[in-house]
């Protein structure tokens, strides 16, 4: 049997590379697939496809074209929904109760969502007086940052892949993807949706690899990389905001946080064991919501950790 290949996307073409590393599944650790690993080079390739399809057909598209690609995306992906599940499910564990309720559905609703918004954002545009009496016109201009680096998480792959890419892409940018190396199935599986729906090469792009002196690394270092948004831990966080000091480029970061859970003694008990179990315990705790540390109340506290505990043995069995 051989084994699957999971290869790099770049300018509208699944990339091979000799240098491989092993996906092995998280439910009992076998290896699932190869991923081609991308060097400086296919970085490299993967950045000047995204620059170049910034003055090709992507840039001439207009607002409404851009809308009813993204859409069509979004279609694409519920076309294949059994598909993308598959490959969710095998790189995360999830159950695919959990997977087919939030994570494919909302990936694929975030292209809408987010066309959607750029559909109704209104241009200012406005006169006013100057001191000389002659007037001026002041209108706003809007256009994309340019090549966007996304680093992606591995808790919702496919959610937060295109949390980052639906928008870059509703603003007319291109992207250069490096899904983490735990999870590197759905990033690639989503570049076949882009090309069948006529998003032009260059457009979407995926990088597979690591961070230090591997894809990530080289993807943020980049100097034609006009901008960079990551989700992940605080200590990466600062290796790509040093690196995009170099030039100055903009950075969106959500990093690691220690969300409280506060109960009082006057709280509806069980609706508050329900909703701090829920928030503490949805998807293994790896939620950029969820609760990491909980406060209770002294007169409430021995039977509310009693409670929680019950909660979490029952569903643990």
């Amino acid at each position: 049997m051989t084994q699957k290949q999971i290869l790099n996307f770049i300018d509208g073409q699944y990339v091979a590379t000799q240098k491989q590393f092993a996906k092995h599944s998280p439910m009992d650790h076998s290896v699932i697939a190869q991923v081609h690993e991308a060097g400086k080079a296919e970085v490299d390739r993967a950045v000047a496809a995204a620059r170049a399809a910034l003055d090709g057909p992507w840039a001439r598209m207009t607002v409404a074209e851009r809308v009813e690609r993204l859409y069509a995306v979004a279609d694409g992906i519920n076309r294949r929904f059994d598909e993308f599940l598959a490959a969710e499910c095998a790189d995360t564990g999830k159950p695919r109760s959990i997977a087919s309720h939030i994570d494919i559905p909302r990936g694929a609703a975030n292209f809408k969502i987010f066309a959607d918004v750029i559909k109704n954002v209104p241009t200012e545009f406005f006169e006013m007086q100057t001191p000389d009496g002659r007037g001026a016109i002041n209108y706003g201009y809007r256009g994309p940052v340019g090549v966007v680096g996304v680093i992606c998480p591995w808790n919702l792959p496919l959610l937060l892949m295109t949390w980052k890419v639906g928008p870059a892409l509703a603003c007319g940018n291109t992207v250069v993807v490096k899904p983490s190396e735990e999870t590197p199935a759905t990033a690639t599986l989503l570049g076949e949706v882009m090309k069948a729906v006529g998003i032009p090469d260059g457009v979407y792009n995926v990088v597979h690899g690591f961070g230090p002196n591997s894809a990530g690394e080289f993807l943020t270092r980049h100097k034609d990389v006009d901008g960079i948004t990551f989700t992940g831990e605080t200590r990466t966080g600062e290796a790509i905001m040093a690196a995009a000091a170099k030039g100055v480029r903009p950075v969106s970061f959500e990093l690691g946080g220690k969300n409280a859970g506060i109960v009082f003694a006057d709280a509806d008990f069980d609706k508050a064991v329900a909703g701090i179990t829920r928030s503490t315990f949805e998807n293994c705790g790896q939620v950029c919501l969820g609760t990491e540390r909980v406060y209770v109340q002294r007169p409430i506290f021995d039977k509310f950790v009693a409670a929680l505990k019950g909660v979490a043995s029952e569903n643990g069995k």
